[in-house]
């Protein structure tokens, strides 16, 4: 009569092969969790590095096309503002011998002018009536002449002498447009007074919008389509907003204005931070800096 033996492992057996398997999967952890944390800080470092540089990117495309002289800062530097311009050229300032179009006069508050050298974008500008008002509204593009930024608190200087385009002296409503025959109509008979001074070369600029970059909260703003404030407000009343950037630890913007030798340059400096699961704080810094036009 043949006997079965019993096959198995014993409760001790199963014991120590628990252990083991627990010291093992400990080395391997140990081997291969400074490679994943490093990769987990990696990305979210790069995540941080990409919000930063979208948000310079493109606040750099914007500050190029500030009207000359018109940006200004906060004084605590967490925001930005300026006029945008949509397009802009040269004004007929003498009438031709044969004729030819009309000349910006600057003894009149309302007429029009030709352009000379075409209007770059000129079919996407809105024009229309209601004068300055409605140019400082934001209903209608505005015609901007010789902004020098002076002077630069809109309570000091004569009304009607002022070339700050904040202050509303050197502005007009757009209000015809004839890209047949470049001429420009233009309108500010409700100020009750002309242009003030003539762009030594014969510049003019056709404003759309204000735009200001705010940041608070931890997140960076654009803010636009408002109405032209004479005086800087954080944030703007009224217009629209669109988040930008978030994880913002602080934010530094600064303005230098330009001489006869150089642009005017804006410089950012954006600081992003973002918390890890174990409680430390992955932190970048991005620096940028821009030349924008300062000749009026």
């Amino acid at each position: 009569m043949s006997t079965r033996r019993a096959a198995g492992f014993t409760l001790v057996e199963l014991i120590a092969v628990m252990v083991l398997s627990a010291i093992l999967a400990l080395v391997v952890w140990r081997n291969i969790s400074a490679p994943i944390r490093s990769f987990v800080d990696l990305q979210r470092r790069a995540e941080l590095v990409d919000a930063g540089d979208t948000a310079l990117s493109r606040m750099n495309r914007e500050l190029k096309l500030a009207l000359p002289n018109s940006v200004r800062v906060a004084a605590d530097g967490t925001a930005i503002e300026f006029l945008r311009t949509v397009t802009g050229g040269r004004y007929r300032a003498q009438a031709a011998p044969s004729g030819g179009g009309p000349i910006l006069d600057f003894t009149t508050s309302s007429g029009s002018f030709q352009v000379l050298g075409g209007l770059p974008n000129g079919e996407t500008v809105r024009s229309g009536g209601g004068g300055r008002a409605a140019c400082l509204a934001g209903s209608v593009d505005c015609v901007v002449v010789f902004n020098t930024g002076q002077p630069a608190d809109c309570t000091g200087g004569a009304v009607g002498s002022r070339t700050n385009a904040w202050c509303g002296d050197n502005v007009a409503g757009l209000s015809s447009i004839d890209l047949a025959t470049g001429t420009l109509g233009f309108d500010r008979a409700d100020a009750g007074t002309p242009l003030p001074f003539p762009s030594a070369e014969q510049r003019f600029h056709v404003v759309d919008t204000p735009v200001s970059y705010v940041c608070d909260g931890g997140v960076l703003t654009r803010h636009a389509n408002y109405p032209i404030p004479a005086a800087m407000s954080v944030p703007p009343a009224g217009g629209t907003s669109a988040r930008l950037a978030g994880h913002l630890e602080s934010c530094e913007f600064t303005y230098v204005a330009g001489t006869a030798t150089r642009a005017a340059l804006v410089t950012i400096r954006l600081r992003l931070s973002d918390q890890t699961p174990e409680g430390e704080t992955e932190t970048v810094t991005l620096f940028g800096q821009t030349h924008v036009p300062n000749v009026p």
